[in-house]
């Protein structure tokens, strides 16, 4: 999760193309990424874990003590549960099988239940789940715990849920680990100072300026300083692979206490067995898309072991207290650009359901395999039978830069990254296109290039087109017209496969050929021109 060696120079005005290494991510990105606990990661998928557990019998007992403990209180007090009552008596299923397998069939309904009115997505705000989530977090119960987590101090506690992780996860306990736990204010102040001291303030500027070509920023945001805002928004917990040391944002192992350590040990544990990978390395060697995608498959693995284990080992209001306390993460999040948020809680999220599908085909085991044979990409990521299939990125046709720019930065631009823009085009989550995933299916390879000239920006964003019901042309056109809706639009034929736009702020071309699309940015026209396929 951090490198072994320091990451390479960001590029400058005045270095040549030789002179630059391959780019990465800006140092602070992964600062921020390998810092958080998904803490929002809860946020967006909820406390699923609640739904069901594998012994049926169980299960229908805790139904029935909550059937009577809801009539004792209407009788008290004639109030009305609403959706609640009908939650509990849903679980009981059609008696037709009691999801003994782990896939959660046999308890009635559990799709509905999610996304029903009155049901367990409005109660815990669980609407968008992947449903594949299901059958990963299912077998966790969360109605009361098991009581696993003994009563005592912390290091006892700590040792009792390494024990957990080796019996459940497979994972060996090893020696004990260097753990210390703080306020949650106190690990947000460190994780802030950690990542301000690391932070490349050049190279996120470029980001900066490449991301408001882009739409997704507005000109002269300080990216640095929104990185640090998002991570003091969302941060738990870390863990420090180059000292091997836990710092866990709750002084006591409560709920939050639970969550953050279990998540964080997966790390350690798994860093000792099966090691991390070093990001920077990936990034310098095969582009910043490669390294995302490695830190997906580590933080998706620490966020669904993390979720499985507080449904199975937390009682039901400490999982509620939790969910309390991620709403309010999300709320802190929703203050900040779409892009800067999503970067964030994608691997707990997106990451956690590739982890989800690797665990369906091979239980821990396949999980474990993923440290080795890490994925190439984000599209790997958001679907999972190209990490199967191997489907490596397409390589893209270099631009020739505006004569007299200097270059500023070139990159993969991968899967994920489209998305975030296509999710709230300028910004704007109402402006999402339609079905954005799907659009994001046609992506096969992507790279993005970026110049300077004094306080001006130009940049090419070339994306291969895998094909598909989308043409990648028609979504990339969509976009743009939807992040500059000022913007002139110009079709210059009648598919559109050649398309301007002019507006004040800067000039776009759309340019297509065979299986690539390009978006050029310039202030002026005849530059995006030069820069088109």
């Amino acid at each position: 999760m951090s490198a072994d060696t320091p990451p390479p120079p960001p590029p400058s005005e005045t270095s040549s193309p030789q002179e630059q290494p391959p780019a990465a991510r800006s140092a602070a990105r992964w600062k921020v990424a390998t810092a958080v606990v998904s803490v929002l990661g809860l946020a967006l998928t909820g406390t699923v874990y609640v739904l069901m557990d594998q012994r049926a019998d169980e299960l229908r007992s805790e139904r029935d003590t909550a059937r009577a403990e809801l009539e004792d209180a209407r009788e008290e007090a004639d109030s009305g549960l609403g959706g609640l009552e009908d939650l509990l008596g849903g679980l009981g299923g059609s008696g037709e099988g009691d999801g003994s397998d782990g896939s959660g069939e046999g308890l009635g309904g559990l799709e509905e239940l999610l996304g029903g009115d009155g049901g367990l997505g409005d109660l815990l705000g669980t609407g968008g789940l992947d449903p594949i989530l299901l059958q990963c977090l299912g077998g966790a119960m969360g109605l009361g715990g098991d009581g696993s987590i003994p009563e005592g101090d912390v290091r006892t506690q700590v040792t009792a849920i390494k024990d957990i992780i080796e019996a459940e996860r497979g994972l060996p306990a090893g020696d004990d680990v260097d753990i210390e736990f703080v306020s949650r204010e106190e690990v947000q102040r460190r994780a802030v100072e950690r990542s301000t001291e690391d932070i490349d303030r050049q190279r996120a500027r470029v980001d900066s300026r490449m991301l408001a070509a882009l739409g997704a920023v507005e000109p002269g945001t300080d990216l640095a300083q929104a990185q640090l805002d998002a991570l003091e928004a969302g941060v738990g917990g870390f863990y420090d692979p180059e000292t091997e040391k836990l710092v866990i944002g709750s002084k006591q192992m409560d709920g939050l206490g639970a969550f953050i350590t279990s998540h964080e040990l997966v790390h350690a544990l798994a860093d000792a067995e099966l090691g991390l990978p070093d990001q920077q390395a990936l990034a310098r060697r095969s582009g910043s898309d490669a390294a995302y995608a490695a830190l997906n498959a580590i933080e998706g693995d620490a966020s669904l072991y993390s979720q499985r284990f507080v449904g199975k080992h937390l009682p039901m209001d400490e999982l509620l207290a939790l969910q309390s306390t991620s709403a309010q993460t999300d709320a802190s999040l929703d203050q900040l650009p779409h892009v800067v948020a999503r970067e964030l809680e994608f691997p707990y999220v997106e990451g956690m359901t590739f982890s989800c599908d690797l665990y369906l085909q091979g239980g821990w085991k396949a999980v474990d395999r993923s440290y080795d044979d890490l994925p190439d990409t984000t599209a790997q990521i958001l679907f999972p039978d190209r990490y199967r299939d191997d489907e490596q990125a397409v390589d893209v046709t270099d631009p020739a830069g505006p004569e007299g720019w200097k270059p500023l930065r070139t990159d993969t631009f991968g899967a994920a990254d489209l998305l975030f823009l296509l999710e709230a085009p300028g910004d704007d989550e109402d402006a999402a296109l339609s079905d954005p995933k799907k659009r994001v299916a046609a992506w096969a390879g992507g790279e993005i290039n970026v110049w300077g000239r004094g306080g001006d920006t130009a940049t090419a964003l070339t994306l291969a087109d895998r094909g598909g019901s989308t043409p990648m042309c028609d979504t990339v056109t969509r976009f743009y017209a939807a992040a500059f809706p000022d913007a002139t639009r110009t079709d210059t034929t009648t598919s559109g496969e050649n398309t301007t736009f002019e507006s004040q702020r800067q000039s776009a071309v759309v340019s297509c050929q065979g299986d690539e699309v390009r978006l050029s940015t310039a202030p002026d026209l005849p530059t995006a021109r030069s820069l088109a396929l």
